[in-house]
């Protein structure tokens, strides 16, 4: 005998063939279903689909990650107060030096390389600095120590407006050359007065010293100044000292001003701040 309950069970009695009356039916109630394991089973996927997002890797994760609607605040740059100069330095020079007694010691062994330098530059060879971090300071002190007394020309290459043509003018002013150049003459024809002067053997300035503070900055990187440079970096009784920073400052020097350069390059990483080198120009 077969018969269903409420719940829609079926169970199924045999009747023992010897019995005279059938045997009573029972009903079996099943329980209502488990709600708190339902939500527990799905909580339990939920972390489980988060989880898995999370190790998705490659375009997955990218799909996983913007597969929602993008917020976007209404905020803008236009009503945010703008600092001025004096208000921006103030701020600046709260800010706590980090690491000073390492930098310091750092510097400290640059120093020691002074006397190197100089027989380097003595020996025929150009210097090229390079590193994180200003170079500035521990040059000029470098310029100071072993330069005091020799004719030095300083040029700022991180100047956005520098005019090389100027500086070859002063240059050419300064050692008395004996000869009045014309505004018009080129800056090929400039390097040529300069680099004929210096090979004289009856000049009255024997040697000259350029230092160029980013040799690599934006009004030195033209092929044209990068040329007139290395014919004076190769010409007698010209030594150059030069920094640079730009992480691609390599690609000025092909192999022929890099042979005329003749650089001996050098690490001189201070991690001190660019703060003359990004003032306001």
């Amino acid at each position: 005998m077969t018969c269903k309950t409420r719940q829609g069970t079926i169970i199924q009695k045999q009747i023992a063939s010897s019995s005279k009356l059938p045997k009573p039916v029972v009903f079996i109630d099943v329980p209502p279903p488990n709600l708190q394991g339902r939500i527990e089973s799905r909580r339990k996927l939920l972390v489980s689909t988060k989880q898995t997002s999370q190790d998705a890797t490659g375009y997955e994760r990218y799909f996983e990650d913007h597969h929602m609607k993008t917020r976007t605040s209404n905020n803008t740059l236009a009503g945010v107060d703008i600092l001025n100069k004096a208000e921006c330095m103030s701020i600046l020079t709260k800010v706590p030096v980090k690491h000073k007694t390492e930098i310091e010691s750092l510097t400290e062994l640059y120093k020691c390389q002074f006397l190197q330098w100089y027989i380097e530059l003595k020996s025929g060879f150009n210097l090229l600095f390079y590193g994180y971090g200003s170079k500035k300071k521990l040059l000029e002190e470098f310029s100071q120590a072993y330069l005091r007394d020799r004719p030095l020309l300083v040029i700022n290459g991180f100047l956005s407006k520098l005019k090389i043509k100027e500086v070859f003018l002063q240059v050419i002013n300064g050692v008395d050359m004996g000869v009045k150049p014309r505004s018009r003459e080129t800056l090929e024809e400039l390097t040529e007065l300069i680099r004929e002067y210096f090979a004289d053997p009856d000049r009255k300035v024997q040697n000259l010293y350029i230092m160029i503070h980013n040799i690599d900055g934006q009004g030195l990187r033209t092929l044209q100044i990068q040329n007139c440079l290395s014919i004076l970096a190769s010409s007698p009784n010209i030594y150059f000292i030069a920094s640079t920073d730009h992480i691609n400052a390599t690609l000025l020097f092909d192999q022929d001003r890099a042979t005329k350069f003749n650089w001996i390059w050098h690490d001189i990483t201070t991690f001190n701040y660019y703060e003359v080198e990004q003032a306001p120009k």
